[in-house]
């Protein structure tokens, strides 16, 4: 088996006169090749998570691009056009694509700069199994979900679960490809542009909808999360939203509703 193992990652505040080009990317993190396994084997990333899993069965991996810049304005054509090539030329025989996103990401060409990647490797290559997890502070899309197998976002701020979600997004899809059900994807959002330092996962309201998450995850779900979403990012689906992984459709839809009540319920709390 053959895996191609990913990074692409930008918190985007569309309002930052901050420029987000490559240097900006270099300057965080920016690792290619065989120099992308070696930055993030052995650290508490998705990417490590993915690394781990692949190793495990004995998969051989490709890790066309390991890239992450600090939080600014939106990423430049060429910046994004770059990062995403890399990515999109690795395709080729891959059997499955493990994916360390953001979910904020808004380019000078697309508000939707995961959605986009995701589109472009599915119409690249139709069918291919893919896994991806997302930040809490994700903007979650239509075209996010349409376009990849399993999605999954971190359920601490302080961000302390990374490898953890990484593993079980990357466990969900891998399955799949063992003989396991296909999973099914229901999500959805709520008018609701949460301050960021309203979504602390150690308080309220931010406590309880993890709780409830992990309560879904309990009862079935392969995974369910809540994303408070990322207010300073101007673009169409930006704010708060939930995703649930499940076996059987209507269960998915009726957790998705549960999360999305209990958001919607607790809004006062988020302003």
């Amino acid at each position: 088996m053959r895996l191609l193992i990913a990074m692409m990652k930008h918190e985007t505040n569309t309002f930052s006169p901050v420029v987000t080009d490559l240097k900006r990317f270099e300057d965080w993190g920016l690792f290619y090749g065989e120099a992308a396994r070696r930055a993030y084997e052995g650290t508490g990333m998705p990417f490590a998570a993915y690394l781990d899993l692949a190793k495990a069965i004995g998969a051989e991996v490709v890790t066309p691009v390991a890239a992450e810049a600090m939080p600014g304005g939106p990423v430049t054509r060429a910046a994004y056009e770059h990062l995403s090539q890399a990515i999109l030329d690795a395709v080729g025989d891959c059997d499955a694509a493990l994916l360390d996103l953001h979910g904020a990401m808004v380019s000078e060409t697309t508000p939707d700069g995961e959605g986009t990647l995701l589109e472009r490797i599915r119409r690249l290559k139709p069918g291919l199994p893919i896994a991806v997890t997302l930040d809490l502070h994700c903007n979650l899309t239509q075209r996010m979900v349409e376009n990849c197998t399993a999605l999954i976002g971190y359920k601490t701020y302080p961000h302390v679960d990374m490898y953890a979600v990484g593993r079980q997004v990357g466990e969900i899809v891998l399955g799949t490809m063992r003989g396991a059900p296909a999973p099914v994807m229901a999500w959805g959002n709520v008018p609701l542009l949460s301050q960021t330092l309203c979504q602390g996962t150690d308080d309220q309201p931010m406590r309880g909808l993890i709780a409830l998450a992990r309560d879904i995850e309990a009862e079935g779900a392969l995974a369910a999360t809540i994303f408070g979403g990322f207010a300073l990012a101007d673009m169409p689906d930006a704010g708060t939203s939930a995703i649930v992984v499940a076996t059987q459709a209507p269960a998915a839809a009726a957790w998705r509703k549960r999360l999305l009540d209990a958001a919607w319920s607790s809004r006062e709390d988020f302003i």
